[in-house]
């Protein structure tokens, strides 16, 4: 459960790469943080977990405040390389708000997937806890090395049928960055359920550009911090959702639609969902991605 410091009003979510060995969690991990604006982010630290390396950062996810004022930051982690001890998994999975599943889609080694999945599925149940408790996709790695493998297909065959799929190549970033996209609404969409924290309202829901790390995201302008450029393919930007809100109108859920990120040539596209009790409104962002250094 994400933690909450009310007199600093700040969320703190934690996401947890999690996969077999070689999967390309670590890699994945380093990616998105060279992405990231420094301001916006700490450093990439590892340190001895039960014998295995535990990778972790934090970052904010984007720079207006959300949920009445506070402000959120996600902190990734993972462990690298093989994982002797279990213990290591059992701790890092301790108070995740949301999993990246990484496998290896490579031929070979369908069985190593298998085989982490359940053990992902029993450290979860120490927590009492199964992976439909959680918000999580799946990120298979090395998809250009699968042949013909069909990500659904493989979802199904791993027993994660209705689980979000996204293709990845993690030692050249493709995929990676939209991984993290489609998972962050959905950790958004759960923080925002609590209790303790005021319900998001139009004028307060999270930007549309929750979840892209910062540097992919163009600058705005002093003056219109609050604005967010809206896609080709129609919808409205959440500076307008958020003006056409009726007022005291709660947002329950915010998620990315059927349609899926994708990207077309160097930009990113992000359908997203908002519903609420007046029904469902469509909006589409786009963010021009820069060249990795």
């Amino acid at each position: 459960m994400a933690l909450v410091n009310h007199a600093t009003k700040e969320i703190n979510a934690k996401i947890v790469y999690y996969g077999p060995e070689k999967s390309g969690k670590a890699t994945s991990l380093r990616y998105v943080h060279a992405r990231i604006r420094p301001s916006l982010r700490s450093e990439l630290k590892s340190i001895p977990a039960s014998g295995s390396p535990l990778l972790f950062f934090d970052f904010t996810p984007f720079e207006h405040l959300v949920f009445g004022g506070y402000r959120i930051r996600f902190h990734l982690y993972t462990l690298q390389g093989s994982v002797a001890n279990p213990a290591a998994w059992k701790m890092t999975l301790k108070g995740a708000d949301g999993l990246v599943m990484v496998m290896d889609a490579t031929p070979g080694r369908y069985q190593a997937a298998l085989q982490s999945l359940t053990q992902l599925r029993d450290f979860l149940d120490n927590y009492g806890m199964g992976l439909d408790d959680i918000p999580a996709v799946l990120q298979l790695n090395k998809a250009d090395l699968s042949g013909e493998l069909v990500a659904e297909v493989a979802a199904r065959g791993l027993g994660l049928k209705g689980c979000r799929v996204l293709t990845t190549n993690a030692l050249t970033g493709a995929g990676v960055l939209e991984t993290l996209s489609a998972l962050s609404p959905l950790v958004m969409g759960r923080v925002g359920e609590r209790d303790d924290l005021p319900r998001l309202r139009g004028a307060e829901a999270p930007s549309a550009e929750s979840g892209i790390p910062a540097d992919t995201a163009p600058e705005r302008p002093a003056d219109d911090a609050g604005a967010v450029d809206a896609g080709p393919r129609g919808g409205e930007s959440a500076h307008h959702l958020a003006a056409a809100a009726p007022p005291g109108q709660a947002v329950g859920q915010v998620s990315v639609s059927q349609d899926g990120v994708r990207v077309e040539a160097g930009t990113v596209v992000i359908p997203l969902e908002v519903s609420s009790s007046q029904g469902i409104q469509r909006l589409t962002v786009t963010v021009m991605v820069a060249p990795a250094p």
